[in-house]
């Protein structure tokens, strides 16, 4: 359980949140100590916030989010947290046979919508890896596919849009800011991110299954990767997300075992982190945040890990190519330039092939072992 620190008097007593935390994040292993910014202050148009925001998202892309302390932040906390909870009774005690019946999107799908599970690489072992997604279809924008929620999710349909609704106020909230600090005109983001605009944003509930100390890393539970998204706002309680050391030296999503660091989660804070589309937006003046997912440190381990994600992504038309500012430099643009849609296809296309080969690679080391 938590222990009697500042961090333990942040959390809300009223939700019950104890059991989200069954034991304490180690203190020795690797961390990287993620600047902390306040949602009220950057509400508030308080500039040294925001020229905080404007330095992380040229740099690393990765900052905690003080949510406890806006009204607006409060809610999205709140509705996370009750989230995660329905999320664990819903996963765990809705047959598999049921659930599967929630389907992703057709063809190259971006992950937007249904239920999706990663078996782990030794037979017999739990599933590595599950997760639901709820888009922003459901509740927004001019069409739903698929034909709505399942009946093991649809009782819960007012929460996902509560957390989808104030998650929006807050990504656009860090993109106003960047828009300031980048001398865009007013709303050349935030117009991208409209909440009633169709577009890929979801929220999303997952499952890591725990394991025990001699199983080694095991399948990374999400190899190294940037976001197909704008702006990812992560709500979690048990370690699992590293980053790279700020000082590592990385070519091609590859990052040295050495040089991850453990992200250590803060009760009341979110972790936000750009992702590649803000990128093509500022011609990589902003920067998409590395990072990958692997089993919890220390005594956290042997406990599944549950996070909640909402990812907002730019309208489906949206054409994806650089804005213009005095700040954003001019570069050629080198071939096709896509829609969001098909923007947001191919790079998931991408993903899933590093996963198959990351898993791959993982079952070769278990047959040879």
């Amino acid at each position: 359980m938590l222990s009697n620190t500042n961090s333990e008097l942040r959390v809300p007593g009223e939700l019950g949140m104890q059991d989200f935390y069954p034991a304490n994040f180690p203190d020795d292993v690797p961390t990287i100590n993620l600047e902390k910014i306040s949602l009220c202050k950057l509400l508030n148009g308080d500039k040294a916030e925001a020229e905080r925001v404007f330095n992380i998202c040229t740099t690393t892309g990765f900052f905690y989010l003080d949510l406890l302390d806006h009204a607006t932040g409060r809610q999205a906390w709140s509705s996370a947290c009750s989230i995660r909870q329905l999320g664990e009774d819903r996963l765990n005690h809705t047959p598999k046979e049921e659930k599967l019946l929630y389907k992703p999107s057709g063809g190259v799908s971006v992950f937007d919508r249904g239920y999706i599970v990663r078996p782990a690489a030794e037979a017999g072992h739990p599933d590595e890896r599950e997760f639901f997604n709820i888009p922003q279809s459901e509740f927004f924008g001019t069409k739903t596919e698929g034909g709505g929620l399942p009946p093991w999710l649809s009782q819960d349909a007012a929460s996902f849009k509560k957390l989808l609704k104030s998650g929006n106020t807050i990504a656009c909230t860090v993109m106003s800011v960047l828009e300031k600090e980048l001398q865009l005109p007013a709303r050349s983001l935030t117009k991208l991110h409209r909440l009633n605009d169709d577009s890929g944003d979801f929220v999303r509930v997952l499952r890591y299954a725990g394991a025990s100390n001699d199983d080694g890393d095991g399948p990374v539970g999400m190899p190294a990767h940037k976001d197909a998204q704008s702006v990812a706002i992560l709500f979690t309680w048990l370690g699992g997300l590293q980053i790279p050391d700020p000082s590592a030296e990385i070519h091609d999503l590859n990052v040295k075992s050495d040089d991850w660091r453990w992200v250590r989660p803060e009760p009341g804070y979110a972790v936000v982190n750009l992702g590649d589309a803000m990128e093509i937006f500022t011609n990589q003046v902003l920067k998409s945040g590395i990072h990958r997912v692997i089993k919890a440190p220390g005594q956290q381990r042997p406990y599944d890990r549950y996070s909640v994600l909402v990812a907002t992504r730019p309208e489906n038309h949206c054409l994806m190519k650089a804005l213009e500012s005095p700040l954003i430099p001019v570069r050629e643009q080198r071939g096709e330039i896509m829609t969001s849609l098909a923007w947001g296809h191919s790079l998931i296309n991408g993903i899933r092939k590093r996963e198959a080969e990351a898993t791959a690679n993982c079952k070769s080391v278990v047959t040879n072992a």
